[in-house]
């Protein structure tokens, strides 16, 4: 288990924190750190507890809301220390993105008990997304949301079952739009970026624009990010 001459003691969140540890992450030279949580143990005094500062612009949010802030939060704050950063405060941004530090790009997940956050020494913007295995009833239901039908011929060619490939499909496309959002500005939709590749025994992934999001980032630029089977569903990473 992770911990730093900083950390706040477990014992001292009264349930909340549960745990932390890295993550091994193929060939990614950051830092990748996952952070378990209890919704059901939140409490909004745990912000001054883990010294993790508390926006104006979530204290009417719900429990749920509030709890994955703070754990993505605390998570954020100990890559930080691990970095060497004596300022661990990560502000709120356009579009509810994240502000990290100019030299230590970074990206956050988290679910309704898992935060994980990533962290980069190279000046490189990077996304990270965990989902877990979408259900097979909302699978069909959302798939044609998710993808077009030249990626379903692509992935479903592939060993893997329906859940399974729209869920990685689902989690890579949010890895992208977090690592180009801080370039492009601008949101764009899951069919906005194409699958074009995939590699399921290096679990590599590629995917192409379908449309100019900015000067950097235009109509039929490819970017190649990875995906990894962890806990209950898949890990997805992108670097730009």
């Amino acid at each position: 288990m992770l911990q730093t001459k900083q950390d706040t003691p477990l014992n001292s969140t009264p349930g909340f924190i549960t745990g932390t540890q890295p993550i091994e992450f193929f060939e990614f030279s950051g830092l990748i750190l996952e952070c378990q949580f209890s919704q059901e143990s939140y409490q909004d005094s745990l912000f001054t507890t883990l010294a993790i500062h508390f926006p104006d612009k979530i204290t009417k949010a719900c429990q749920k809301r509030k709890a994955e802030f703070l754990a993505g939060r605390y998570c954020a704050h100990l890559a930080l220390q691990q970095f060497g950063h004596i300022e661990t405060h990560v502000p709120i941004g356009p579009n509810r993105s994240p502000q990290w530090p100019t030299d230590t790009p970074g990206s956050i997940t988290h679910t309704h008990d898992l935060a994980i956050c990533a962290l980069n020494n190279k000046p490189k913007a990077i996304g990270i997304d965990y989902e877990p295995t979408i259900s097979t009833e909302t699978a069909r239901e959302i798939k044609n949301l998710i993808v077009n039908q030249a990626e379903e011929t692509r992935l479903s060619q592939t060993d893997l079952p329906l859940e399974q490939w729209l869920t990685i499909a689902f989690s890579v496309k949010e890895s992208l739009f977090k690592a180009l959002y801080p370039t492009a500005k601008q949101y764009f939709d899951f069919l906005d970026a194409e699958i074009q590749d995939i590699d399921c025994k290096n679990k590599k992934i590629a995917l192409t624009l379908s449309r100019d999001l900015c000067p950097e980032a235009i109509k039929g630029q490819r970017f190649l990010g990875a995906y990894n089977s962890h806990k209950k569903g898949f890990i997805t990473l992108f670097e730009c």
